[in-house]
């Protein structure tokens, strides 16, 4: 297992590209059962069929957040959905979420079925690769892409942001799912330290980015504005 310190690695960033790309981005809706998940689709022009990468809000987080990261996506040609899970967002035809309404909450923990239409979705577009998807999760939404993979079978590359509530199940199927993962989280957060060191002890293939500060999920791209291109690197380098 790698661990890597992101104050370390930044220096080895690729300058960025000096042509302006031609972008496709349009605001589609992907029906899960009875939900209609709202996002925004970016697919840079390409002479072929490019990868994918599918991104996940927090909770009580939205799609937004990930306008930069698609940008640094599009720049090495890789497509990406920013998808509001059911609850989130815009996506609330039938409920919208409130933080501590009840518990166990399934605008939540029923997601994985959103992760995998989603999934579904980018396979068969027709500009885009379906062998070559990529996943990232922020907080519980790293926990239903990694069931949503238990269910359906994994995709290419997984990205975690702070995957407070990932279980033990999915620790075991790191390695398991014999694609690669990439894990970020903040150096003082405490109720990840436990999760952070089960990673470390039960996956030999995980590559883990420890950043400073307590920041959360979706929270570390504003927070640390480096960590956005240094995630699209590493998706340029395992779905090319």
């Amino acid at each position: 297992m790698k661990v890597l310190h992101l104050l370390m690695i930044i220096f080895s960033l690729p300058i960025d590209l000096l042509w302006a790309q031609t972008l496709q981005e349009s605001r589609v809706v992907v029906r899960s059962g009875e939900w209609e998940l709202v996002g925004d689709l970016v697919i840079p022009d390409a002479p072929s069929k490019i990868p994918a990468v599918l991104m996940l809000n927090k909770a009580n987080g939205n799609r937004t957040v990930y306008e930069e990261l698609a940008e640094h996506l599009a720049d090495r040609d890789i497509a990406s959905l920013r998808l509001d899970l059911r609850g989130h967002g815009e996506s609330i035809n039938v409920e919208k979420f409130v933080p501590y309404k009840r518990s166990p909450d399934p605008l939540i923990w029923d997601s994985e079925v959103d992760v995998n239409a989603a999934i579904d979705y980018l396979m068969n577009h027709a500009q885009l690769l379906p062998g070559k998807i990529g996943v990232i999760g922020a907080s519980y939404s790293g926990e239903e892409m990694a069931e949503a993979g238990r269910l359906e079978g994994y995709v290419n590359a997984y990205v975690a942001l702070s995957p407070g509530s990932f279980s033990n199940e999915s620790i075991d199927g790191i390695d398991a799912s014999v694609v690669p993962w990439l894990f970020v989280v903040s150096r003082n957060e405490p109720h990840l330290k436990e999760i952070t060191r089960l990673v470390q002890e039960k996956s030999q293939e995980v590559e883990l980015v420890i950043v400073p500060g307590s920041e959360h999920a979706t929270r570390l791209l504003p927070d640390r504005p480096e960590l956005a291109e240094w995630i699209a690197v590493w998706l340029s380098k395992v779905l090319n």
